[in-house]
């Protein structure tokens, strides 16, 4: 018969020894757990402190504080850290703000801000965070109000801005076919443009010149003089055209068919193509 003889290693303590790889195994998960649990302690304890909405600055700001009427007003919403540290701060999930024109309430509004769910702001020392950007068009002249968060942005929108012939996006203009058949009729409009978002005042002017032929030859029209109302002006509209003469021709030979509109010393031209 065949005999079977069992060994049992004890350790010191008179315990089974356990086997050496899995103890070192043991060992090591030990010691991960001890340094990912004191790794979690000491970020916590070296973050930024947490600050409420009530800590922070609040502050409204725009780009300018005088607009004219027709133009966009952008408004910003801030938040200011007012500490000398950074600190953290739980994202802002709405905003509500109201606006008054004229001395009466007009537009408000409640916006969602979508936010990634557990994230937080990190403010720098005295730094600032942007948390509305809205753009808002007055429909009124006069004092424009924008509040939030118990503070107020005033600015001052005006009827119309005062311009000329040489102010940006105002200009002499001839409305025309670029080219036609010869005898085919065409009405040709001569007027100033206001390219711009909002009304410009024009000094009235004194003369205007509306000629038109055939290139080489002599241009028909005449130079009238306007004698007008002391402290008279022109007043245009946002993005229109004040329409100054409309004429109807009808060229009956081929060639380059040249129109000029003359405004006081401002002149602007254009050429349409008669074809045979």
């Amino acid at each position: 018969m065949k005999q079977t003889t069992t060994i049992r290693c004890l350790a010191l303590d008179g315990e089974p020894m356990k086997d050496a790889g899995s103890s070192q195994l043991s060992l090591v998960l030990k010691v991960t757990v001890v340094f990912l649990c004191l790794v979690i302690v000491a970020s916590i304890a070296t973050a930024p402190p947490v600050a409420s909405l009530a800590d922070m600055e609040k502050r409204i700001v725009s780009e300018r504080d005088e607009y004219y009427l027709g133009e966009t007003v952008n408004v910003k919403v801030q938040l200011v850290n007012p500490f000398d540290h950074e600190v953290r701060l739980e994202p802002i999930t709405r905003v509500t703000y109201g606006t008054m024109q004229g001395g009466k309430p007009w537009v408000s509004a409640d916006v969602n801000i979508d936010v990634v769910r557990g994230s937080m702001y990190h403010m720098p020392p005295h730094g600032n965070l942007t948390i509305l950007d809205e753009a808002v068009t007055p429909t009124e002249p006069g004092e424009f109000r924008f509040n939030a968060f118990g503070e107020s942005l005033t600015v001052m929108v005006h009827p119309y801005k005062e311009a000329s012939l040489i102010s940006p996006n105002v200009y002499l203009n001839i409305s025309a076919p670029s080219r036609i058949e010869a005898g085919e009729r065409f009405t040709a409009t001569f007027s100033i443009v206001n390219d711009n978002p909002y009304y410009v005042k024009l000094p009235a002017y004194n003369t205007f010149d509306v000629r038109h032929g055939f290139s080489g030859d002599a241009l028909s029209g005449v130079v009238t003089h306007i004698d007008w109302v002391t402290g008279a002006s022109i007043d245009v509209e946002p993005h229109s055209s004040y329409f100054h003469k409309k004429i109807p021709l009808s060229p009956s030979k081929p060639g380059d068919y040249i129109l000029v509109f003359k405004v006081d010393s401002h002149e602007v031209t254009c050429t349409v193509r008669i074809e045979p």
